[in-house]
């Protein structure tokens, strides 16, 4: 699977998903402009990843740049769970919102809801 990290400075969540990525043979990038987007378009088993800290000020631009793009599967982190966030970045339109950490201890089970489900599969 193709993961796709917009993330800037969580050195240590970036170290922890690369472990886990390597171990199950995905292939992990790190973007800075959602234009380079485009070089995925079209492919099969992708996952966006927007770290909250770094895009909180500009989650619908983020999600109208990814729209424009494509319809990828897209994952919202934070670090803590709030329910008004939660209801935020659910009305925006983001697919999953969940802690960075529940992220990574259930990353087989969503890896695998990625793949069965429409996501360009």
């Amino acid at each position: 699977m193709n993961i796709i990290v917009f993330s800037n400075l969580d050195y240590n969540f970036a170290a922890k998903l690369s472990k886990i990525c390597d171990s199950q043979s995905d292939q992990l990038f790190f973007l800075n402009d959602f234009k380079a987007l485009g070089k995925f378009q079209n492919k099969k088993y992708v996952l966006l990843i927007i770290d909250f800290n770094d895009y909180q000020n500009k989650l619908k631009f983020v999600i109208e740049s990814i729209k424009n793009i494509d319809n990828f599967p897209s994952c919202v982190l934070v670090d803590t769970m709030e329910s008004k966030i939660q209801k935020k970045l659910t009305k925006i339109g983001f697919d999953i919102i969940m802690t960075k950490q529940m992220f990574l201890m259930n990353f087989l089970t969503i890896k695998n809801q990625v793949i069965n489900s429409n996501y360009k599969v």
